[in-house]
């Protein structure tokens, strides 16, 4: 028989009245709290296409490609993503009409009431689009729309996408990514950086490696997640890649603890929305300008799928540590006394990242770093582990690990648990 507890009228004000106090004294942390995205809420990593999609054929084709979250999609879509189980962030051009434009809160916040009363409760709702890669002078217009969504719509994600660390704007300030977190107090970070340093070579500086650095350091800094926008279509002056790249970029992203990951593009063709300018050279998505498969549709889906199914263990790890073996790029950190890995012979360039659960459970992730060459994978522990298994990105399932002949194939990673 269920049992209700009866609280006196006395009691209920003392709660009601408690907490009162709670949200006046901490406000900021009570919204943030409450407000996705959040590992722990998440049923799934999050995968997302940085894309524009409002037809049944594309959402198809990015569900089966392994995609769940579209970065723009509008609210006549949200019936047919909830078909296809893929969240949505929504975008209307009433918040921001371009992406160069300045934000101005009072605009967007009209737009954003307005669409918050008609859609929030919807299933396939994630967010709300407000700005891409915006400048210092836009945080305190968009802080005041991060506010709106907490408040309004608390478990929706005010969507902001911010700058890469190269000479681009106002990425040439040193404290962006600080200044970003205490004027807009978001509840995530994310960012692209596409350069294409990441292989940094005989101990070269790699910009790659150092946003995703500093991005992981301010986000652990402020107990939030962050997210990397990966290439999957290039353009501008961004080379063309090769699928051990892909996965370098992706699990690489993994092992320094990101919470989520997009794909920028997921179609060969510039945004029809946003006011975003054809640049004439996309190519390579996983959809081509004609809407069909090329390879890459093939090489992100296996990424994808290898990591949904690592995806709930994923999404509980508390980043430790990162550090790269074999070969360190400037400015990063080597094996230290710290580090769960002590060594990985075989002389393979490698990056590890270290991670502990809710639990104290540890795990750790090991990244082969070469983009053309194999690895063995058989790591010498400094902690004390006498079991180790592997987090089979093929079943989802904990599996006794293969030592000895285990190898990694160009940019693989492989997610390990130590007890």
């Amino acid at each position: 028989m269920k049992r209700s507890v009866q609280l006196s009228k006395n009691s209920s004000i003392g709660v009601s009245l408690f907490m009162l106090l709670f949200l006046l004294l901490y406000p900021s942390t009570w919204a943030q709290k409450i407000t996705n995205p959040d590992p722990k809420v998440d049923k799934e990593f999050p995968l997302m296409a940085w894309d524009y999609v409002d037809d049944e054929k594309t959402l198809q084709e990015m569900k089966e490609c392994g995609v769940n979250l579209v970065a723009f999609a509008p609210a006549s879509l949200l019936d047919v993503a909830e078909k296809y189980n893929i969240k949505c962030i929504l975008y209307d051009s009433g918040v921001l009409h371009a992406f160069d434009a300045p934000f101005n809160a009072t605009t967007a916040n009209s737009k954003l009431e307005e669409l918050i009363r008609k859609y929030n409760d919807h299933p396939a709702l994630y967010g709300y689009h407000l700005k891409d890669e915006p400048g210092v002078a836009d945080f305190p217009e968009l802080g005041k729309s991060v506010e709106l969504v907490k408040r309004l719509a608390p478990g929706k994600w005010p969507y902001i996408s911010l700058f890469p660390n190269f000479p681009f704007g106002d990425r040439y300030q040193v404290d962006y990514l600080e200044k970003f977190v205490d004027i807009c107090q978001p509840t995530a970070l994310s960012y692209n950086n596409y350069i294409p340093d990441h292989n940094s070579l005989d101990g070269a500086k790699s910009l790659f490696w150092d946003n995703l650095a500093e991005v992981r350091e301010t986000a652990l800094a402020a107990d939030l997640p962050f997210w990397n926008i990966v290439l999957t279509s290039p353009h501008l002056v961004y080379e063309e890649f090769t699928d051990a790249e892909l996965r370098l970029k992706m699990f690489g992203s993994l092992a320094y603890g990101a919470k989520g990951l997009s794909f920028y593009k997921f179609i060969s063709a510039a945004l029809p929305i946003y006011n975003a300018p054809d640049l004439g050279n996309f190519r390579m998505g996983p959809l081509d300008q004609f809407g069909e498969r090329t390879r890459t549709f093939d090489a992100l889906r296996n990424i994808n799928r290898q990591i949904a199914n690592m995806g709930l263990t994923l999404l509980a790890l508390h980043s430790k540590a990162v550090y790269h073996i074999g070969d360190v790029p400037q400015g990063h950190h080597a094996v230290s006394e710290q580090s769960f890995v002590q060594e990985i012979p075989g002389g393979g360039r490698y990056i590890v990242g270290d991670f502990v659960d809710d639990h104290g459970a540890i795990f750790v992730m090991i990244v082969n770093k070469s983009i053309t060459t194999s690895a063995s994978c058989n790591p010498v522990f400094r902690v004390n582990a006498t079991q180790v298994k592997i987090v089979s990105p093929w079943s989802g399932s904990l599996e006794e690990y293969p030592a000895g002949y285990f190898m990694l194939a160009p940019g693989q990673g492989v997610l390990l648990k130590l007890e």
